[in-house]
């Protein structure tokens, strides 16, 4: 039996490789093996941890996972704007997001960020302060992943400027979450990593309320304009308008994978802990967890991401997550001083939260 330590976007996983379809595991079962470790039970075949993985993951572990914020992991300082904060040692939790805009050409019913289409907007403010959080970060080797967001960014109208304000630090990843409608507008290879387009079923006006189609012809069109990019289809399960069977998942990922990269599936976010995701999303999960194509399971704080590698299509993520329990989990263990992410919003304020009420960092 052997087992290997490996670095995965998510940190840093255990590698079980006599356990079909269980690669890298959550850093739940990677702190199981840590206490393991440090009772010195190391005559314990790792055979049984398999084992006892399996079993807890057939059992329903991940089903509905309970919120787990380790705050025994490594942390470091940051200093922004003058003051300390502290950030998980781990590169890939140094998350920046960019929100450019809260307008957006779509009119999705389930769109999280409808209430705030009508806040101020500041393009001026948002890129400077785009630019010092970005620089302050590069300078102390912080900076590792940016995302850019909305409202949907490319009706953003400095939105090359946003892009090129990212694209003047050395970046593991950058990605951009759109529809897709405007990304032709975006000067030619100006875009350097993933772009996310929303698109929840084959005939996408169905749901975005205006007719408009991310067709295979477009995805063509947009590798050409930006030759750099890697393409995701981001599908919400269990919306209304969008897909309502696994044979209707099975077509659009057979009509698409050979135009993308990746799919990600996920269902809409619950606000409260006892929330359920549609079941069409967890028929989709659990056909997947049987087939033994799971690559990847990781929980990070209020969402489970797991990534599946089927044969002869494209790698293909599930996740979900609970807004609820990470409310809950602010509300009693409030660190104003702790980061876990960090969010430019349209005026130009900076936080670590998209909550912009609560932790500050510029205003």
């Amino acid at each position: 039996m052997q087992r290997t330590w490996v670095h995965t976007r998510q940190g840093v996983m255990s590698q079980v490789q006599d356990v079909p379809g269980f690669g890298q595991v959550s850093r739940r079962f990677v702190q199981l093996q840590y206490v393991v470790l440090r009772w010195r039970i190391v005559w314990m075949p790792i055979s049984k941890v398999g084992v006892l993985m399996f079993k807890t993951l057939k059992s329903g572990f991940l089903k509905n996972p309970v919120l787990e914020m380790d705050v025994t992991e490594p942390t470091d300082t940051i200093i922004l704007w003058g003051k300390k904060y502290r950030m998980y040692r781990d590169e890939w939790k140094h998350h920046v997001h960019l929100k450019c805009t809260n307008k957006c050409d779509a009119n999705c019913a389930f769109c999280i960020e409808r209430p705030s289409r009508g806040d101020r907007e500041d393009p001026d403010a948002f890129l400077v302060s785009s630019q010092e959080l970005l620089d302050q970060m590069h300078e102390q080797g912080a900076l590792r992943t940016v995302s850019i967001t909305g409202g949907e960014p490319t009706v953003f109208p400095r939105i090359d400027e946003a892009i090129r304000v990212a694209n003047a630090h050395p970046l593991k990843l950058f990605s951009m979450n759109t529809n897709g409608r405007k990304l032709e507008d975006i000067s030619p290879d100006l875009i350097d990593g993933w772009v996310n387009v929303s698109k929840h079923c084959a005939n996408d006006g169905r749901v975005f309320g205006r007719k408009w189609e991310a067709t295979p012809e477009w995805v063509g069109r947009v590798r050409r304009l930006q030759p750099r990019i890697k393409v995701r289809f981001q599908c919400v399960l269990g919306i209304d308008g969008g897909m309502s069977s696994l044979d209707e998942i099975w077509k659009f990922i057979d009509m698409y994978c050979r135009y993308v990269d990746d799919f990600s599936f996920r269902s809409l976010i619950v606000e409260d802990a006892e929330g359920k995701v549609p079941d069409l999303f967890w028929k989709f999960r659990m056909w997947l967890f049987k087939t033994g194509w799971c690559v990847e399971q990781t929980i990070q704080d209020y969402y489970v991401y797991e990534t599946y590698n089927p044969p002869g299509t494209r790698p293909i993520t599930v996740s979900w997550a609970n807004m609820g329990l990470l409310r809950r989990y602010n509300e009693t263990h409030r660190d104003e001083n702790f980061l876990e992410e960090i969010i430019v919003h349209p005026d130009g304020l900076v936080t670590g939260s998209w909550n912009k009420k609560t932790l500050i960092i510029k205003r």
